[in-house]
């Protein structure tokens, strides 16, 4: 990674159908007018969406994250209602060129889970059979559709277990895009270091933003790029080479990719005309593999302002690979 120019990974989670038909094709569009590679996590099986509105009662906060983004008008009716009173229509299998068409893009393309609702509400109380059978669904679709092996995974809703990360393992993934922090590691399995590469996601999400009183909707934009200008975490530096700072930024196709396309252009333009370098999560990977030294980390589930439930976080590390 050339040190000093700052770097950003952009990684675009399509976690819907509408996300899928619509707002997948319109960032490419404008990453492809940019010259800017991201790489798209897309769920590969049904679309259960309506089956979230669950999550009122065992998420905290998701009631008030659902009213302050505007959940219902952002998703539409169609999509709530898929997987109860509409039945789950598969993701990519309904229109596959749209998928194909990224394969022969400049952008890297991975699973980002079979069925996302089931993953992202349920994973922590899965055991080691039911993880495996899970990924598999979603990476054997993956290959039947892209012809060629899968070397990475983004999880759903950023949970990761010990078993997730071992069923990786067993597939032979380069990287894993499962958790939040700073800097890629190697997460810590207790006996020994995992052998996956995670590339945590260093920023906050726009719909963890949009909708709070003390940044109104006019200011969003400047409150992102000043996220873009800073460190990924302040105490990184004591163990993270200042070279390989960077950020990964987590789009959503149903989100930047609809009401905020605009908001999204012009986030990326205005890092261009900065001199940011864009990579996809892949060419990170190689980077910091090439690199070595990478830290081994703990990974803890906590609270995030403005995301309803707990994500799997990256904590301090604990040594080197």
């Amino acid at each position: 990674m050339n040190a000093g120019i700052p770097t950003v990974s952009l990684k675009i989670d399509v976690d819907t159908l509408v996300g899928y038909l619509e707002g997948v094709p319109r960032l490419a569009k404008i990453l492809d007018a940019l010259g800017v590679p991201a790489t798209f996590c897309i769920a590969m099986g049904p679309d259960r969406s309506g089956l979230a509105v669950r999550r009122v009662f065992t998420k905290r906060g998701f009631l008030s994250k659902a009213l302050r983004t505007r959940a219902a008008a952002t998703y539409g009716l169609r999509t709530m209602l898929f997987g109860t009173l509409l039945p789950a229509p598969l993701i990519v299998q309904g229109r596959p060129e749209i998928f194909r068409q990224l394969l022969l893009s400049p952008h890297e393309v991975i699973p980002h889970g079979w069925d996302h609702v089931n993953w992202h509400d349920y994973l922590v109380h899965w055991d080691l059979d039911r993880t495996r059978r899970e990924l598999k669904l979603a990476t054997e679709a993956y290959e039947r559709l892209a012809g060629k092996p899968c070397t990475a995974f983004a999880s759903p809703g950023w949970q990761w277990t010990r078993n997730s990360a071992l069923v990786e393992e067993e597939l032979g993934l380069t990287y894993a895009a499962d958790t939040r922090g700073w800097a890629p590691f190697f997460a810590d399995l207790g006996e020994r270091p995992g052998k996956v590469l995670q590339i945590p996601t260093t920023l906050p999400t726009l719909d963890e933003i949009i909708g709070r009183p003390d940044i109104p909707a006019k200011d969003l934009l400047d409150y992102l790029l000043g996220l873009f200008r800073r460190p990924p975490y302040l105490g990184a530096q004591s163990f993270v080479p200042p070279s390989r700072l960077h950020h990964v930024f987590t789009a959503h196709a149903e989100i930047e990719g609809r009401r905020w396309l605009t908001l999204f252009e012009d986030l990326v333009g205005t890092l261009m005309a900065e001199g940011f370098r864009f990579v996809t999560l892949k060419e990170l990977a190689d980077e910091i593999l090439v690199a070595g030294g990478i830290p081994v980390c703990r990974v803890v589930y906590a609270d995030l302002p403005g995301r309803a439930g707990k994500v799997a976080c990256q904590l301090a590390p604990s040594g080197r690979a």
